[in-house]
């Protein structure tokens, strides 16, 4: 019965990482990589911004809902081995962006921020709301992803 949950919720995260993807225009980004199989210690996508040709990497995460007020990314190791990750591709960024909400496809909420400000494992939405994204596609300009 595990395996079942555990492949519904893998399920959603990559209908989630293609939501995402989507919010990264071809005309203005090439995606170089998308995630690994499960369990790969690598972020969901690699890409380029056309415009300045710099790289940078995108961990996706959805969630239905809160727990506790909180969104849950992941467990702390897990944190640590990204944060540890962003050292080895600097001066590379990765980004965090998660979904609230609604369905992996149309979430109701997407907010993005750099991995270097995310300081705990779960986030209390107060936390997340200076980083609300309310637009259809992402820009990268100087460094951040907007």
């Amino acid at each position: 019965m595990k395996l079942n949950e555990d492949s519904a919720e893998y399920a959603k995260g990559k209908e989630f990482e293609k939501f995402v993807e989507s919010m990264f225009p071809g005309r203005d980004f090439e995606v170089l990589q998308r995630s690994q199989p499960e369990g790969s210690r690598l972020p969901d996508l690699y890409i380029r911004d056309r415009k300045t040709q710099q790289k940078f990497w995108v961990e996706a995460k959805w969630r239905a809902n809160l727990f506790d007020d909180k969104f849950k990314l992941c467990e702390k190791d897990r944190l640590e081995a990204y944060r540890d990750f962003q050292k080895g591709v600097s001066p590379e960024s990765v980004f965090m962006v998660l979904g609230l909400g609604g369905q992996p496809s149309t979430p109701d909420e997407v907010y993005c921020l750099p991995l270097d400000k995310v300081k705990h494992a779960s986030l209390f939405k107060s936390v997340l709301r200076d980083w609300k994204h309310g637009h259809a596609s992402f820009r990268y300009e100087n460094g951040k992803l907007l």
